[in-house]
């Protein structure tokens, strides 16, 4: 696992307004809490404490100093509770590909201004979300544009197969037929169809080694399409592909001069054929932050954000997405 220091703080935004800005805490942390509910009657003799598939996410920054500007966190937090946020964090750098946390639910603010003598006023914040955390990838880095921009153009496209967060699954081996059965050390987690990338097999003849698309016979054994006279062993496999859907975040702080922004978040398979993901609401009133699911498609490798702008003027945004 990658270790990351104070200055690796990429961002820190709920509905648009930079958390980080204008109060610069000292400290941020994020704790997730699986909940549970005692089950044990009279008669027992020790607690049994059972899930009951919720979690409590709590965000809290200590230390930052006190500030009333206007259109700033002091005017996000004293509003205190609401219906609902967007918030989305990262803590690894602000880079494509880059893994952030997205949350989406209703938001409970604990507000804390601490006066002291001889000393700048700070204040301490406490958000306590009932809804979810996503884990996920940032394909927008945080930052202002002037004018049109595909991160496709840019070459700043992101592959999901190099995502750092992804679990490799070990292989031991590969079967002599036609598809080739794969044995792999431990439950792959994969769906029929999904397109997987296979590297490090040894003495497999043909190789199989590369982009492939799976039959899952088992939770350990699933086929590739590839007549292999020689068997193969070692190696082992990232995903390439998901089936179940997304989430993609859209933070926007600060917006001036265009009357109208657009952002369309796409996928390809190939990186040369770019399909529609997802559409955000063209808003050029900031702060604002729009969470937009596709909840039936499937995911392809490469991801990529299409902003499309109308006049002149400059906006500061992100865009995450979060595979399901």
């Amino acid at each position: 696992m990658a270790k990351y220091g104070s200055g690796s703080v990429g961002f820190f935004l709920a509905n648009g307004y930079d958390l980080l800005a204008s109060n610069a805490p000292q400290s941020l942390a994020f704790k997730r809490e699986a909940l549970t509910q005692m089950v044990h009657g009279l008669g027992a003799t020790a607690e049994v404490p059972s899930p009951v598939g919720v979690s409590r996410y709590t965000l809290s920054q200590s230390g930052a100093f006190f500030d009333d500007t206007a259109n700033t966190a002091h005017d996000l937090l004293k509003a205190g509770s609401t219906a609902s946020r967007v918030i989305v964090f990262s803590v690894a750098g602000n880079t494509s590909g880059a893994p952030f946390v997205g949350c989406l639910g209703a938001l409970t603010v604990g507000y804390e201004v601490l006066t002291k003598v001889a000393g700048i006023t700070e204040a301490n914040a406490t958000y306590a979300i009932t809804g979810h955390c996503y884990d996920g990838q940032i394909i927008q880095p945080w930052a202002t544009k002037t004018a049109d921009w595909n991160t496709d153009t840019l070459n700043t496209e992101v592959d999901y197969a190099l995502d750092p967060s992804q679990t490799v699954i070990p292989i031991t081996s590969n079967s002599i037929a036609n598809p080739t059965v794969v044995t792999t050390a431990v439950p792959h987690g994969l769906t029929t169809g999904q397109v997987i990338l296979i590297s490090g097999v040894a003495t497999s003849d043909p190789t199989i080694n590369g982009e492939r698309t799976v039959t899952v016979i088992s939770p350990t054994t699933f086929s590739v399409p590839v007549n292999v006279t020689t068997g193969g062993t070692g190696g082992s496999l990232v995903r390439c592909s998901t089936v179940g859907g997304c989430y993609t975040f859209l933070e926007v702080s600060a917006c001036s001069g265009f009357t109208n922004f657009v952002a369309t978040v796409k996928d390809s398979a190939d990186n040369i054929t770019y399909a529609t993901l997802t559409t955000h609401a063209d808003n050029v009133t900031a702060p604002y932050a729009e969470a937009v699911t596709n909840g039936v498609e499937t995911v392809n490798r490469y991801t990529i954000v299409d902003g499309n702008v109308s006049g002149s003027g400059s906006i500061t945004c992100m865009v995450g997405l979060v595979r399901l």
